[in-house]
């Protein structure tokens, strides 16, 4: 008992929040929530956000460009400014020059020698020299001094008598050059050691700036390209969203209408079965046979299919409709519209108006207004301004290109003072003119390239055109087709509920078979099931031209 007690608040609990969990959606909430949870439309709205940075991007192409660099490299070898030979000789600046000198020196002496040999040989040969050799006191001298009369026959006179004085005079003047010599040596290999570059790591930075001058249309043309492929971003947005708004209406008038279907079948499965106890009534009482029982048995057998079928067509499509509004598939909702109880499956209110359609179905503006509204048409007329834009850009390769530069470079080691191992800079300031002279036709193809792609887009937006033209017109036949066919329903329930009743009535006074009173009820039901789909016809129609007029919002 105790055990009873405590559940019976939890049971009503779980009831409470079972109820409070279905939700009521109309069809304006439905179609902002598929507006909200659509996949789809947030990947289109992120394009459209991409595009809109795109063109912020290309604006910034007006502007100059300021950028830094850094670099650090290392070599295997330093630039040199000195050849190895010029490093060898400077490297022996002295000896080099001491050598030349001695060379020099003992060339012009040994002239001179050879020279006084060659004159002191001449003079041997004159009868001068014969005369002065017979004179007494020159025997005399010679007689005493026999080393003086040998080197006066011998024919390097001068050679022997000027040696020693030479060498003494060669080492006097190798001692005076051994001074000057390590001076210069060392001054040489100063000299080279101040061309010593150290660049095997180098150092350097540079920040430049970059403004465009003159590109021959190309920046203003991709500054156009951009903001048209933003709009056409948007119009892609647009026909997304009015794509899903039509998926959303149809899901939403196919649960209304199978909802109807549902009460219309399980209605007439009541009436089938009263019915069936009425005629075992008759049958008991003889006014009746058993083959009518058994028709109605069948009859009662396919009324039970038919509430099964609706059951499951009514439990797929709402969750199509929640899939499509971003709920679970498993939500339980009803919507507004969905009819109360068999007898009322639309009120007047909830059907539009039929002089209302029939006037927007005529209305002669229709075409206009799609030719106004429609977001491919707009997406068409810029993707055909994309292409013109695009011709500009292959015409942009004919013209010079300028731009201004400006900068200031830093090196290490410093190129600027001698290669010192600091950072040194300079400013520059400088303009840049390219002028293309030869592309071997490149240009001249891309540009016709370019031509014939915008042509076959305005000749596409052109055939788009005459296609909505087409289609507008066909969903305002399509919408007066399903006024009538829904005047006609509405004719053909009047006229079925009234046989039914008639039917009714002479069975219970026996004049009427079973029979007739099965027909009746079946063409009840085809009249009631064919009045709920020319009521969603109407709906669906009207949604139709909406969207082909553009304007389904």
């Amino acid at each position: 008992m105790n055990r009873r007690i405590l559940l019976l608040p939890m049971l009503f609990m779980m009831l409470g929040t079972t109820a409070s969990a279905q939700q009521t959606l109309s069809l304006d909430s439905c179609r902002a929530m598929a507006i909200k949870n659509n996949k789809e439309l947030q990947m289109s709205a992120l394009k459209q956000e991409a595009a809109h940075w795109q063109r912020k991007s290309a604006l910034t192409n007006y502007f100059p460009r300021i950028n830094a660099v850094g670099t650090y490299q290392y070599s295997s070898k330093e630039i040199s400014l000195l050849s190895d030979e010029q490093k060898d000789k400077l490297n022996n600046l002295g000896t080099n020059l001491a050598n030349t000198l001695k060379a020099s020196l003992a060339d012009r002496v040994n002239g001179r020698l050879d020279n006084l040999q060659q004159r002191w040989n001449a003079f041997t040969q004159t009868p001068q020299f014969a005369q002065l050799m017979q004179d007494p006191q020159v025997l005399a001298m010679l007689a005493q001094n026999p080393q003086l009369a040998q080197l006066l026959q011998s024919p390097n006179m001068v050679q022997q008598i000027a040696g020693p004085y030479l060498q003494q005079a060669a080492m006097a003047f190798d001692g005076m050059l051994s001074g000057i010599t390590s001076m210069l040596d060392g001054t040489g290999q100063s000299i080279v050691d101040a061309f010593h570059t150290d660049t095997r790591n180098m150092f350097g930075a540079t920040v430049m700036l970059t403004q465009p001058l003159y590109m021959g249309g190309k920046i203003r043309a991709y500054d156009k390209i951009t903001r048209l492929a933003e709009q056409a971003a948007g119009e892609q947005h647009t026909m997304e969203e009015q794509n899903l708004l039509v998926s959303v209406d149809e899901a939403y008038w196919r649960i209304v209408a199978l909802q109807s279907k549902k009460q219309l079948a399980e209605s007439f499965l009541s009436t089938v079965q009263k019915l069936d106890s009425d005629v075992e009534k008759i049958i008991s009482e003889g006014l009746a046979t058993k083959a009518d029982g058994l028709s109605v048995k069948v009859k009662l057998n396919e009324a039970e299919v038919a509430v099964i079928q609706v059951d499951n067509g009514l439990a797929l499509s709402r969750m199509a409709l929640a899939q499509l509004c971003g709920l679970p598939l498993d939500s339980e909702f009803r919507l507004t519209d969905e009819p109360a109880n068999a007898q009322a499956t639309f009120e007047a209110a909830d059907t539009p108006d039929m002089g209302e359609l029939v006037s927007a179905a005529d209305e002669v503006n229709a075409v206009e207004t799609a030719m106004q509204n429609r977001a491919e048409l707009r997406a068409l007329d810029i993707a055909a301004k994309v292409k013109d834009q695009q011709v500009k850009v292959a015409l942009s390769e004919y013209m010079p290109n300028l731009a201004l530069t400006a900068g200031y470079l830093l090196s290490n080691p410093n190129l600027y003072n001698g290669f010192q191992k600091k950072f040194g800079g300079m400013w520059t300031v400088g303009v840049v003119l390219k002028v293309p002279i030869l592309t071997w036709g490149d240009r001249i193809y891309k540009v016709k390239q370019a031509k014939a792609e915008a042509a076959i887009a305005h000749v596409k937006a052109e055939e788009v055109r005459e296609k909505i033209t087409l289609q507008v017109n066909q969903n305002r036949q399509k919408l007066q087709e399903a006024q009538h066919r829904l005047a006609t329903a509405k004719g053909s329930q009047d006229k079925a509920d009234e046989n039914l009743r008639m039917a009714n009535l002479g069975m219970q006074e026996g004049v009427i078979p079973v029979s007739n009173v099965l027909q009746a009820q079946t063409a009840w039901l085809s009249a009631h099931s064919t009045l709920v789909d020319a009521q969603i016809d109407v709906r669906l129609a009207d949604l139709y031209l909406q969207r082909a007029k553009g304007i389904l919002r």
